[in-house]
C-alpha cells in the first residue's frame, strides 16, 4: 500500500506551505486501500471504509483542497451581495406598512438599519403617535359636544386631514403623517376655541328672540346651545322661559298701551303681572322702569306747582310741605333745592319781621330790656338785619338809663353822697334831652327832680325821747336818754 503521510489531512502534522510542494509525477503503481485506524469504529469510519472500497481511488492532493475552499468562500460571498441588492429592491418597490398586524403576505426580511436610522424612525414615530393621541382626545371631546350639528364641515375638513396621516403613517412616511397630524390638531384646537363664541352667539340670538315675543326662534337657539353644552344654565333657563312667553308679551304689550296713553298706574300693574310670570323679561322690566320715572316725573311737578301757589299765597309753612315732598321724589333736583330753600328764608324773614314787630312794640311800651333780649335774639338768626342791629342799641341805651332812673327814685337816700348826687343829677339832664319821652319817662324826670330838690333842702327832725333809747346822731353826737 502506499505511504500517505504526505496528507495533511491524514496526519496531526500542520500542512505545508504550497511553494513547498513538489510535483507528483504518475507511476504506473495500482492505488490500494489506505490503512484502517484502529479507533475508528463507529459509523462514520465505517462509512468512510465503505466508499473507499467502492471509490477504489486515492485523496486528491492539498493543493486541490485550498483551490476548493477559495471557491467556496467566493460563492458566499456572490450570494450575499445578492441578497442584500435584492432586498433594497424589494424595500423601495414595496414600502413597509404600520407595526399592526396585516393580512397580507409576509415580506421578505430587510437588511436591518443602521442605529442612527433607527432613532430617527422610532422619534418620528413616537412623535405621530403622541400628536395622534391627542387628536384622537379633541376629536372626542368635539363630538361629545355635537360637533357635527353647528361646524360639520370644518370637523370633516380635520378629520380628513387625521385620515391623510394614518394613511402616511401606515407607510411609515412619518414626518408626512405628523404634519397631517398637527394640522388636524390645529383645527380642532380652532373648534374648541369657537365652542363658547358659538354658544354665546346662540345665546344673544335667543334671549333676542325671546324678548321679541318669537317663541320658536327662541326654542331652537336654546336647544342647539343643549346640545353642545347639556348643561349651560343660561340655555335652560331661557327654554324655561318660553312656556310662559305668550302671557308675559301680551300683558307687557298691555302695559306699554297704558303707558302711551298716560295711565301710568294700570301700566305699572300690567307690567308687575307680567314680572310675575318672567322677573328677567326685558321689555316688561325696561317699561316698569319709564313708567315709574314718568310717574315720578308727574308727581314731582305737582308737588313743586302746589308749593310754589302756597309760597304766593301766605301759606308758607304748607307750600314748605310741598316743596320737601317734591325734593324727597327727586332728591338731587336742583330745581326742589332752591324752591325749598327761598320757603326756608321766607319763613325766617316772616318770623323776623315778627319778633321786629314785637320789640318795635315794647320799645313804644317803654319795655326797653324785652325790646333788648327780642333784638340779641333777631341777630342771633340773622346778623345782617339793620333794624335789628340799631334797635338794639337804641334799647341798650334806654334800658341802662331807666335802671339808674329806678334806682335814684326808689333808694334816694343815697343822693346823701355828694357823688351819688352828681351822679343822679346827670341821668336827670340825659332824660330830659330825650325827645318824644314816654309817659313813664316823663314820670321818672318829675320824680327824679322832686327827690333831688328835696335833698338840698334842710329838714326839721324832732326827736322827741321815751327816756329808755340811746340816741346817736351821725357827726353830731350822742343824746342822753
Amino acid at each position: 500500500m502506499p505511504d500517505n503521510s504526505d496528507d495533511p489531512s491524514k496526519n496531526n502534522h500542520e500542512p505545508l506551505a504550497p511553494e513547498k510542494f513538489e510535483p507528483i509525477k504518475a507511476a504506473d503503481i495500482p492505488l490500494a486501500q489506505g490503512p484502517i485506524q484502529a479507533a475508528s469504529t463507529g459509523p462514520d469510519s465505517t462509512n468512510n471504509t465503505t466508499n473507499s472500497e467502492n471509490n477504489g481511488s486515492e485523496k486528491p492532493p492539498q493543493q486541490w483542497i485550498y483551490a476548493a475552499i477559495l471557491l467556496a468562500l467566493a460563492c458566499v460571498v456572490l450570494l450575499f451581495i445578492a441578497t442584500v441588492y435584492q432586498s433594497d429592491t424589494a424595500d423601495t418597490a414595496h414600502p413597509v406598512a404600520k407595526d399592526e398586524p396585516s393580512s397580507a403576505a409576509p415580506q421578505p426580511p430587510n437588511l436591518e438599519e443602521s442605529p442612527f436610522e433607527k432613532a430617527q424612525l422610532a422619534a418620528a414615530r413616537r412623535s405621530a403617535q403622541d400628536i395622534l393621541a391627542r387628536v384622537l382626545a379633541k376629536q372626542q371631546t368635539l363630538e361629545a359636544g355635537n360637533i357635527q350639528q353647528w361646524a360639520n364641515e370644518a370637523y370633516q375638513q380635520a378629520l380628513a386631514s387625521a385620515n391623510a396621516g394614518d394613511q402616511l403613517y401606515r407607510e411609515r412616511e412619518f414626518k408626512a403623517a405628523i404634519e397631517h397630524f398637527q394640522t388636524a390638531e390645529s383645527l380642532l384646537d380652532e373648534l374648541e376655541a369657537a365652542r363658547q363664541p358659538h354658544i354665546a352667539q346662540l345665546l344673544s340670538q335667543g334671549l333676542v328672540a325671546l324678548n321679541q315675543g318669537q317663541v320658536e326662534l327662541a326654542q331652537q337657539a336654546f336647544e342647539q346651545i343643549l346640545l353642545i353644552s347639556p348643561d349651560q344654565p343660561q340655555a335652560l333657563q331661557g327654554k324655561q322661559r318660553c312656556a310662559s312667553l305668550p302671557e308675559v308679551f301680551a300683558a307687557t304689550e298691555r302695559g306699554q298701551a297704558l303707558q302711551a296713553a298716560g295711565n301710568y298706574a294700570s301700566a305699572l300693574g300690567q307690567y308687575a303681572q307680567a314680572l310675575s310670570l318672567d322677573p328677567l323679561f326685558e321689555p316688561a322690566i325696561a317699561g316698569q322702569n319709564n313708567t315709574q320715572r314718568l310717574l315720578l316725573d308727574e308727581q314731582f311737578q305737582t308737588a313743586i306747582n302746589q308749593g310754589y301757589q302756597d309760597l304766593h299765597s301766605g301759606a308758607l309753612n304748607t307750600a314748605r310741605q310741598h316743596f320737601r315732598q317734591a325734593l324727597a321724589i327727586k332728591p338731587q333736583s336742583a330745581a326742589a333745592q332752591t324752591a325749598l330753600i327761598q320757603v326756608d328764608n321766607e319763613i325766617a324773614q316772616a318770623a323776623i319781621a315778627r319778633l321786629l314787630n314785637s320789640a318795635q312794640g315794647d320799645e313804644s311800651k317803654e319795655l326797653w330790656q324785652t325790646a333788648l333780649d327780642t333784638y340779641n335774639k333777631i341777630l342771633g338768626r340773622d346778623a345782617a338785619v339793620t333794624a335789628a342791629t340799631v334797635g338794639k342799641i337804641r334799647s341798650a341805651a334806654r334800658a341802662q338809663l331807666n335802671a339808674k332812673l329806678e334806682n335814684f327814685i326808689h333808694r334816694p337816700l343815697r343822693l346823701a353822697s355828694p357823688s351819688v348826687y352828681r351822679e343822679a343829677q346827670q341821668s336827670l339832664r340825659d332824660a330830659q334831652q330825650i325827645a318824644q319821652a314816654g309817659p313813664r319817662l316823663k314820670q321818672q324826670i318829675h320824680a327824679l327832680s322832686q327827690i333831688l330838690l328835696k335833698a338840698q333842702q334842710p329838714q326839721t327832725v324832732v326827736l322827741r325821747s321815751d327816756k329808755l333809747t340811746r340816741v346817736r346822731i351821725f357827726k353830731l353826737g350822742e343824746f342822753a336818754p
